[in-house]
């Protein structure tokens, strides 16, 4: 952010809860739960719809809403921002929710809006099982092959290898036992139980009602596992017939869900006498070699403690993507990050990734936690699939 620059607030955060893949939210559009916690958060903000200049949303998998990728448009009209106001669609895998973040602080900070929607939707399980070439005819012989996209997206085709290739290379690389990554893991579900027993997220989740098994109820965050054991962990068996570390256990569960947030500039925050959660004061976005995606968060957080003149030992809390248990621990690792600052409510490794809504989350929590008082410095990060790195800086006002 360049020095001088307005600045950004964020004056609402909400999420929906983050439901198992095939789940009770698989039949909902991914425009439809993204709207009904972006209501909520325009609601906790005291603003109305039409007061949101633009509107910036990520949606990974949009050929599973099969909308020809207008999804972020319909996310903006459904929750009631003018028909008038421009939305635009983000994509950084596992990093697209802080994208939009940064994308609309951008939109800010030039002049072409003063208030954004912004946040990231997917529902995982509306992703779909292709048969590829039946439109044009297979030579013959050839047997037509039904395709899981969500397995098919997991490889990188650039390097060749696949996601759990790579947590498997960078626990090798750091030295990681598997007892503990999945001691890692058994802590994010621990930590996250804890903080929903103690009713932390009860301000930012935004409850929706569906119809589970005949009754309509409220939903919950179905991932997480109180009563998990490492000894359950243990027995999981390698998803690579030469792996030793990843296993279903140790790495995040394909999630439906959906987050938002709300940027206003200073003006604007003064205009609408608006109580802000916490202000936007730096990002920092990187490319980093694909064969080593998962750490791409390392390279993003030194690139923005470097450009806000910061060190790790100024920030209070972090919020690193756990797109697997042994990423998580190399970044930590790496930056001598002090473990107790990290995710101290669970992570992804618990409660679940739907890949856009995860960075939205993040950066939504860490509003949450900001305005609480627990901290003054906060940093949500995370490594993107394809060999990039993303970060974003809160800090109390």
């Amino acid at each position: 952010m360049p020095q001088g620059a307005a600045r950004i607030f964020i004056v609402g955060a909400k999420r929906t809860h983050f439901c198992s893949y095939g789940g009770p939210l698989r039949d909902f559009p991914a425009s439809h739960i993204f709207a009904i916690a972006a209501k909520d958060a325009m609601r906790s903000a005291n603003i109305n719809p039409d007061v949101i200049d633009a509107t910036v949303v990520g949606n990974v998998n949009y050929l599973s809403q099969c909308d020809g990728g207008k999804t972020p448009r319909y996310c903006g009209l459904y929750s009631g921002v003018p028909i008038e106001r421009p939305a635009l669609g983000v994509n950084k895998t596992c990093g697209t929710g802080l994208q939009a973040v940064i994308t609309g602080s951008v939109e800010i900070l030039t002049g072409a809006a003063n208030i954004c929607l912004v946040g990231g939707t997917e529902l995982m399980s509306s992703l779909p099982l292709l048969v590829r070439n039946i439109r044009f005819g297979t030579s013959l012989g050839t047997a037509y092959k039904l395709e899981d996209h969500v397995k098919k997206q997991l490889v990188d085709t650039f390097c060749g290898h696949s996601i759990e290739k790579i947590a498997e290379q960078i626990a090798e690389k750091y030295k990681l036992s598997r007892e503990a990554v999945d001691q890692y893991t058994l802590q994010s579900h621990i930590k996250w139980s804890s903080a929903q027993e103690a009713k932390l997220f009860d301000d930012e989740i935004t409850p929706i009602f569906a119809k589970v098994d005949k009754k309509h109820v409220i939903l919950s965050d179905e991932n997480p596992r109180s009563n998990l054991l490492l000894e359950n962990l243990s027995t999981l068996a390698p998803v690579l017939d030469d792996g030793a570390i990843v296993t279903p256990g140790n790495s995040s569960a394909p999630a439906d869900g959906a987050a938002a947030l709300i940027l206003a500039n200073e003006e604007s925050v003064n205009k609408h006498k608006i109580t802000p959660m916490a202000r936007l004061t730096a990002w920092a976005c990187v490319g980093v070699d694909p064969v080593e995606a998962g750490l791409g968060a390392v390279s993003a957080i030194l690139k923005l403690l470097a450009v806000s003149n910061k060190k790790i030992q100024d920030v209070d809390l972090f919020e690193i993507n756990e797109t697997f248990a042994s990423q998580a621990i190399a970044v930590i690792k790496e930056l001598k990050i002090d473990p107790s600052k990290v995710n101290i409510n669970g992570g992804a490794l618990a409660v679940g990734n739907p890949a856009a809504a995860t960075g939205a989350r993040m950066a939504a929590h860490l509003s949450h936690q900001i305005r609480r008082n627990s901290a003054r410095t906060a940093v949500a990060a995370s490594s993107c699939g394809g060999g990039q790195g993303i970060a974003i800086l809160l800090e109390s006002l």
